[in-house]
């Protein structure tokens, strides 16, 4: 194979590598060569070194790695590490000779006091450095990638300096999944994570999607708690997802502006992304090399992108992350937002935070609103149906029909409940949206001015939203959030009472084109909160999306028949995020549904199924 270096960046067959600047280890019997080799390491035990023994840790690397290539044999070096009192033996058989003169290769012996993990590496002046392989960006998902500083301080960054190596499209840097092995001091150890361009990053830029907040904040100096909790915990950060301007829900084609919106693999690639965490849920159905991707949802931001992938998602119960260090869009309804191809790498994330030790208690009603169901799509319908009887089965339990609007007028508190619950909510969730959604920034119009003598740049979709935020008073916003306390203290004590689960409708069924404008454009009437997304985040409930089904559409790209994800979602009481995530996980398991998405076009393997049956639309 073909070795290639320059600068930093080694090319070793088809595939490019950027060599970590930070020393891994120091091998004394390596050569002091003054160029990059690469190397690969391995522990043997007490085993021979046999061509077996060799061929045996190569495709166990090969299986769980895929940074690791073969290519890395060639013309390097093959260290064997001993293990502590290993009474291993350095002779070189002959048939290992001739292996490793058939690769140009050299075998180094060596016994260090502390192991290094084994894997690929590059080496340079005797020294080992980690090998990290380098992915295009080939949905645009990221807005920035990022690397270790490398200055001692782990919580720093520098943006990742390699550019793209086909001309085309920008990469990220992702290490060897062998160099991290359990340790249950880092339960997240080497889980590849991405992030949303509204945390800060030390050393990075953050862009809130807006070149003018982009220019006027510059370079970040401290990195926000969560993240640091995650790199603590052994998460390797790889970057910065793109985002709708301000956090706003932006989409193409008229709507977002600044940042080119990342694409979506499924279907012809030519579907909507969806906001405003579009690069979260691009990275996620694109990528098989991220594991999750963090972001924030207040009215959406998550569970919209979320459905429109067909991704596991959640918006976690309010106030149970830290979103220190995160640009804040309204305090009262922001909360932490996770997407993943499976329900366990979120719950992952839960329990490294201590949050899955709390017995719950098993559901024993599910809602079903008919204020929101039946859909108006027939796929969806039929799909979310299926979903429901999965969780029945699963739970033993029957659903129950119920109209929130009914048991408002009923139950509601006697100052309120004389307005039907649609018409009371109606500005709950749209004064504070709207006032904090501008005011937030007050700092940003100002010193913007001040220093470029000129005004922040909004598309004409964040121009309308500010302008709501400056019609709207403090008084009105105040108002609001008192209106969703209320609406909140009577949901729990009325109807989302401890062992009650709600399964609420979402998604965008068929086909929803990047280059279409919607009917009618978004930015019109008031956003009521009385809706199936909006609810659950006035009340600082748990919200979490399933990936169930795919719905056939006839491509207008390509005139195929593609497919777009069809998904369920649940809601519960606060602080039953791990209860939710695992009795949907539990459904579908014990109904032989498929639970593990898919990168690419479809977000599960196409079947003669429900999943996938041609239903006439009602639409």
């Amino acid at each position: 194979m073909v070795f290639v270096q320059e600068h930093r960046v080694a090319t070793i067959g088809n595939l490019t590598y950027y060599v970590r600047n930070a020393v891994a280890s120091a091998v004394t019997s390596l050569p002091e060569n003054d160029h990059l080799q690469p190397a690969v390491v391995i522990t043997l035990n007490d085993s021979e070194l046999s061509l077996n023994a060799l061929d045996s840790a190569f495709t166990s690397f090969e299986s769980h790695d895929d940074v690791f290539q073969r290519g890395f044999i060639d013309g390097g070096f093959i260290i064997v590490q001993h293990t502590k009192g290993s009474t291993q033996s350095e002779v070189i058989t002959d048939d290992v000779s001739a292996y490793l003169q058939s690769h140009s290769s050299t075998v180094i012996f060596w016994k260090s006091d502390s192991d290094a993990p084994f894997g690929p590496y590059f080496t340079k002046g005797g020294n080992l450095h980690q090998a990290w392989r380098l992915y295009e960006d080939v949905t645009c998902s990221f807005v920035s990638t990022v690397f270790p500083a490398d200055d001692g301080d782990e919580f720093h960054f520098r943006p990742l300096p390699v550019s793209a190596y086909t001309g085309l499209y920008p990469v990220v840097a992702v290490p060897s999944r062998l160099y991290f092995s359990k340790d249950k001091n880092k339960p997240l150890n080497g889980k590849r994570i991405t992030i949303k361009d509204n945390f800060h990053l030390a050393g990075a830029v953050t862009t809130m999607g807006s070149r003018s907040y982009t220019s006027y904040y510059g370079f970040q100096k401290e990195t926000s708690t969560y993240v640091k909790e995650l790199i603590l915990q052994g998460a390797v950060i790889l970057g910065k997802t793109k985002m709708g301007a301000f956090t706003g829900s932006e989409t193409p084609p008229e709507k977002i502006v600044d940042y080119l919106a990342p694409f979506s693999p499924r279907g012809d690639g030519y579907q909507g992304p969806s906001g405003s965490s579009s690069g979260a849920g691009s990275s996620i159905a694109a990528y098989d090399w991220v594991d999750i991707s963090i972001g924030t949802d207040t009215t959406g931001s998550i569970r919209m992108p979320a459905a429109s992938y067909g991704v596991w998602g959640i918006r976690a119960t309010s106030n149970m992350f830290s979103l220190k260090g995160v640009m804040p869009s309204v305090a009262a309804f922001d909360a932490l937002g996770l997407v993943s191809r499976t329900s366990h790498e979120i719950l992952d994330l839960y329990s490294s935070a201590g949050l899955n030790k709390t017995a719950f208690q098993r559901p024993t009603r599910i809602l079903y609103p008919t204020d929101f169901y039946p859909m108006k799509n027939a796929q969806q319908q039929t799909m979310n149906e299926a979903f429901l009887h999965a969780l029945e089965s699963y739970l033993g339990v029957k659903h129950q029909k119920i109209s929130l609007i009914e048991e408002w007028a009923k139950t509601g508190p006697a100052q309120g409940r004389e307005t039907p619950l649609d018409e009371y909510m109606r500005n709950s969730g749209y004064w504070p949206n709207f006032y904090d959604g501008y005011h937030v920034y007050d700092d940003l119009i100002a010193g913007h001015q001040r220093e470029f003598e000129k005004k922040v740049y909004t598309s004409p979709f964040m121009t309308t939203r500010w302008q709501r935020g400056i019609d709207t008073t403090k008084e009105e916003r105040d108002r609001g959030i008192a209106e969703c306390e209320t609406v909140a203290a009577w949901i729990y004590s009325e109807i989302l009472t401890a062992g009650s689960i709600m399964l609420l409708p979402l998604g965008r069924p068929g086909a929803n084109y990047r280059d279409l404008i919607p009917e009618p454009s978004r930015g019109g009437p008031p956003e009521t909160a009385f809706s199936p997304c909006y609810l659950p985040t006035t009340i600082g409930a748990p919200h979490i999306v399933v990936p169930i089904g795919q719905n056939p559409f006839e491509s207008r790209v390509s005139g195929n028949i593609e497919y777009a994800p069809i998904v369920g979602s649940l809601v519960g009481p606060k602080g039953t995020d791990v209860m939710l995530l695992s009795i949907a996980q539990g459904a579908l398991d014990y109904n032989g549904w498929p639970s593990k998405v898919l990168t690419g076009r479809n977000i599960f393997h196409l079947g003669d199924n429900v999943r996938n049956s041609v239903i006439e639309s009602s639409e």
